[in-house]
């Protein structure tokens, strides 16, 4: 449809931005088609295609008698939906969080992004009822799960709880697959009802391997490089690099520390004092020099985002020909890098920075363990123990800064899978936070302070580490949690990371930090990427950006090609831009950090499915009237001990929780795993 005797105009991407733009300008508008292209100068090619397409994209929405409105305006949001296991949902926003019950999810998988229209308030503090418009965009392309027989027809059952049970599995006959099987389908959206289609057999259930492939294939993450990526790697890896323009760093004694286990090293650290001054020097391998910007190494670094550190593998973000190869920095090999050069003074006060390309020499790889007994006095090479005694001061004067700054501390709650010979989970290794893992946290700290510096001052198209002050609302819910953990927030209120780091000082030795750390990462909003820079809340930093890690996150990545385009003295423009990059990079993240979550429990519970009868520490984590959730000690996962169960125990239990409240410390029996429904049942032990 086009305005009468309007000529043809512009293009597709004008009509779209014209009519976003008057909506834009008079935000409370309800306009029909008619009086948008009354509304608009100047004429465009096909204008009902690009309402249409707005309104496909969930940027304008139908506000009935056949006129359109923004979104907002209708009281319909836009969000990632997170469904549980009961069939119910919800989007949150920083502001508000809207609950949607199972009949009004509109046919939506957890994780798809949806447009959903409040119908209500919902239990106050900024809660409303809601239901799913349409869905803007699928989340996943396929699923894992166990193929069964109902009839005569297959069926999946996902392995993930929130996902639909009794998918149809198309095409598929008896010599296909065998019952109880782990599988993976694609998901056919095309129908009236969801759909799967049969595409591998990925083993028994019961087997670790298959299970974290599950979750590979689940996540849509890439377990190979295609051939063509893989040859450009070999080519670039193979290409001999020049001293040229480089500052030569291969005389100061360098080390690298890494985990054990480590296979790239992208960072090496060196120090030398002189007239008091303190020069640390952050060794950053050089990738850009291989993976430049719109090179197809790069799309694919693009596509995957960030590597993902499973409990059995890594799925790096560059091809290992790289990663673990040329741009590894590895002992006595020479190695581009990309350096920054920052002198201390007594007070670790930063007095100057520079970033230059370099060359180095790593003198040794170290271990954090290595590492650790040289900061303890124990080393066995003099030169060496010099340096850590040195770097040791310097990290405590960092620390020291960083406590007055009022930076925030979460620690390490993270955990480690166990395997033992037969690739069997047999425990859990806690990541440790000592004084070599702070020294290294706080040398890349300030590498990637002063980086962030310098873009900003230089106006560079990079992505900043952004994370915003916390929300009121946020506020008031961790004041009510903290006070049933007989926690006070002072005033109610989060007026600085201090407030924070306080608290958790207090707790450092107790079992309720980990459940007080989650009641604090769940007030706060997440740190995210984006071209814009407005501060670091947790870190109390004015700038802040990820620089030290461009071997497995395209963030830094991208900061080393803009530096590398800076510094032959070309306008840096990346292939994309900045806001597309952004947003892609923190979907790869999120993404990434759930697949890891999955495997970890999903490890946590095969090992407990072995441990039945043991008998755990455990803290309180939420009441509900059927029962508490218990978060283990020691193994990633969380547990119902049901109301019947602590009942028999003789102990008095009513829908407010009896004897328990969140942050209760108790010890719990194993009663009862069900991985594939990710189920574990306790009961609470009597001492």
């Amino acid at each position: 449809m086009q305005a009468k005797g309007s000529d043809v105009s512009g293009t597709k991407t004008e009509a779209l931005n014209a009519v976003l733009s008057l909506f834009q300008r008079e935000p409370s508008s309800r306009l029909t088609f008619r009086q948008i292209a009354g509304r608009l100068e100047g004429s465009y090619p096909d204008l009902s295609g690009a309402v249409e397409q707005l309104v496909e994209n969930g940027q304008l929405w139908p506000a009935g008698g056949g006129k359109y409105a923004l979104p907002s305006e209708l009281g319909i949001s836009t969000g990632k939906i997170v469904i549980r296991a009961n069939n119910s949902g919800f989007i949150k926003t920083p502001e508000e969080r809207i609950e949607i019950d199972s009949r009004n999810m509109a046919g939506s998988l957890d994780g798809d992004i949806v447009l959903v229209r409040k119908l209500g308030s919902h239990q106050g503090e900024g809660r409303y009822r809601g239901k799913v418009e349409t869905v803007l965009k699928r989340s996943r392309k396929g699923i894992s799960g166990i193929a069964r027989k109902k009839g005569r027809k297959w069926v999946i059952d996902p392995v993930n709880p929130v996902l639909p049970r009794e998918i149809p599995l198309g095409t598929v006959t008896d010599t296909d697959i065998s019952q109880g099987r782990l599988v993976f389908a694609t998901l056919d959206y095309s129908g009236r009802k969801l759909a799967a289609i049969l595409k591998k057999d990925l083993g028994s259930p019961a087997s670790p391997g298959a299970l974290i492939d599950s979750v590979v294939l689940d996540h849509g993450l890439h377990d190979e490089f295609p051939q063509n990526v893989l040859k450009r790697a070999e080519e670039l890896a193979s290409e001999p690099w020049t001293l040229e323009g480089r500052e030569d760093f291969r005389d100061l004694l360098t080390v690298t520390i890494d985990p054990v286990d480590a296979m790239d090293f992208d960072d090496a650290v060196s120090l030398v004092i002189e007239n008091g001054i303190r020069t640390l020097y952050v060794h950053i391998a050089d990738v850009a020099h291989y993976v430049a910007s719109g090179d197809q190494l790069d799309d694919e670094a693009v596509l995957r985002g960030t590597s993902v550190y499973l409990p059995d593998r890594v799925l790096p973000m560059l091809p290992q020909v790289l990663s673990n190869g040329a741009c590894s920095l590895k002992p006595e090999e020479e190695r581009p890098a990309r350096t920054v050069v920052m002198k201390f003074d007594s007070t670790a006060e930063r007095l100057e920075f520079s970033i230059v390309p370099s060359v180095i020499r790593s003198n040794k790889r170290m271990t954090y363990e290595e590492a650790l007994e040289y900061l303890e006095g124990n080393g066995s090479e003099d030169n060496l123990q010099q340096l850590f005694e040195s770097m040791g001061a310097l990290s405590a004067d960092l620390d020291s800064l960083r406590e007055r700054r009022g930076a925030l501390d979460l620690g390490s709650s993270e955990h480690r899978v166990v395997f033992d010979e037969n690739g069997w989970p047999e425990g859990f290794r806690p990541v440790p936070s000592d004084r070599a893992h702070r020294l290294i946290e706080n040398f890349m700290v300030e590498a990637n302070r002063a980086v962030a510096d310098h873009c900003m001052w230089s106006e560079l198209p990079v992505l900043f580490r952004v994370h915003d002050e916390p929300v009121e609302i946020s506020e008031e819910r961790l004041a009510r949690q903290l006070d049933q953990l007989e926690i006070t927030l002072p005033g109610g209120k989060i007026h600085n990371p201090a407030v924070l780091k306080k608290i958790l000082d207090s707790l450092r030795d107790s079992p309720l930090l980990d459940i007080a750390v989650e009641y604090i990462l769940r007030s706060m909003q997440k740190a995210v990427y984006l071209p814009s820079n407005t501060g670091h809340f947790g870190l109390a930093l004015r700038s802040y950006l990820h620089f030290t890690s461009p071997i497995r996150r395209y963030p830094d990545l991208l900061v080393h090609q803009v530096l590398a385009m800076q510094e032959k003295g070309e306008i840096p423009v990346p292939d994309s831009s900045p806001a597309e990059i952004a947003e892609s990079c923190n979907a790869s993240e999120d993404n990434a950090e759930s697949a890891e979550r999955e495997a970890d429990e999903l490890m946590a519970l095969l090992f407990l499915s072995r441990n039945i009868g043991k008998v755990f520490n455990g803290v309180v984590t939420g009441i509900k009237n059927f029962g508490v959730f218990v978060r283990l000690e020691g193994v990633p996962v969380e547990g119902l001990a049901h109301r019947s169960d602590i009942q028999r125990t003789g102990i008095p239990f009513t829908g407010s929780g009896g004897p328990y409240h969140e942050g209760s410390l108790l010890r719990v029996e194993v009663l009862a795993v069900n991985v594939m429904e990710r189920k574990l049942s306790l009961k609470p032990v009597r001492e």
